[in-house]
């Protein structure tokens, strides 16, 4: 998808979504709780909190009957949240900026997974670190990734690091993470930017190499996945909302504390499409990360200067992030 397709994309929906509870309802008592909470989910390792809890039962100890539902790419679970379709969804924080900055009445309200996102060369390509890749600069090298996706942000930062463009490449842009993977296991593509536990798979099934990680780029803290939800969401069910990151919260601290135990409930679950093998070296590599109160979001800043400078935005949006109520949580 061309960049100037997915902004006109993103503000079509951001305008259609203006107007749906921008404003705070009212008449809703704290503990009101919908019938069910209907999540959009993509298929990475950041979306451990979400499937543990969900396979835990951790939703329903907090008396809430929620809902998955596999999306193919980021795009279509941000059009299902702006819509009504979902009330909750789990993508890259880098889309919801965009949205927000477009006018939709979203929040991102909690992470999901920090780490993960990796930069995997072709074993055959002799492409091993960074410098093999500044050595591979206007020699034709296909780099596959996907725009505004954190998957995009990590590699261009890793590339502007090293002196590098896109230009110096021939990119190739996705619309799916399952469609990039494959395009990489058909070696279609030389380098791609994947997320766990697709990226642990192209290393140790494919021979591929990891050059670099958004942790390399970002920092310790560095965010993939968060947990967004509309702005009337938050308002007509605080108390909701507050639940839904305990159980996250809750599948956090279980999921640190024990991932042998994690793995088995997860590989049980068929929440990955990977063997367990694939599933237990991946989990480390991308550990859950609810809590964004701790620094994460200077990881978030700078990829959104990044954003900046590829045109996806002007300035930082204000009020994308609303953590009122994961600071309730995590006292509770």
């Amino acid at each position: 998808m061309k960049r100037r397709e997915f902004l006109q994309r993103t503000a079509v929906l951001a305008t259609a979504a203006s107007g749906l509870g921008a404003a705070p309802l009212t008449g809703f008592a704290q503990g009101a709780t919908p019938d069910v909470i209907r999540v959009g989910h993509l298929v990475g390792i950041c979306m451990s909190p979400l499937f543990y809890a969900d396979a835990a039962g951790y939703f329903r100890d907090e008396k809430l009957n929620v809902e998955l539902k596999f999306m193919p790419n980021p795009g279509d679970a941000l059009t299902a949240l702006t819509s009504g379709a979902m009330n909750i969804v789990h993508i890259p924080f880098t889309n919801m900026v965009v949205a927000a900055n477009n006018g939709a009445p979203v929040k991102i309200i909690a992470g999901s997974g920090a780490g993960g996102l990796f930069v995997v060369a072709q074993g055959a390509s002799g492409i091993k670190n960074i410098e093999d890749l500044k050595r591979a600069k206007g020699k034709g090298l296909k780099l596959g990734s996907m725009r505004v996706n954190t998957f995009e942000l990590t590699l261009y930062r890793t590339l502007q690091n090293a002196g590098l463009s896109y230009s110096d490449f021939n990119m190739v842009w996705f619309n799916d993470v399952l469609s990039m993977a494959a395009a990489f296991e058909a070696k279609a593509i030389d380098v791609v930017t994947h997320v766990e536990p697709f990226s642990t798979h192209m290393v140790d099934k494919q021979g591929g190499v990891a050059i670099g990680s958004n942790l390399d780029v970002w920092g310790k803290s560095g965010p993939d996945c968060v947990t967004n939800t509309r702005a009337d969401f938050i308002e007509k069910y605080p108390d909701a909302t507050k639940r839904y990151l305990k159980a996250l919260l809750r599948a956090d601290r279980e999921i640190k504390a024990n991932p042998t135990k994690a793995v088995d409930i997860l590989d049980k679950g068929k929440y990955y499409r990977v063997n367990r093998e694939t599933l237990t070296a991946a989990l480390p590599r991308q550990m859950p990360q609810v809590d964004l109160t701790q620094g994460a979001e200077r990881g978030m800043e700078i990829a959104i200067q990044d954003m900046v400078a590829l045109g996806y935005l002007k300035k930082m949006p204000d009020g994308v992030s609303d953590f009122r109520i994961l600071r309730e949580a995590l006292k509770a």
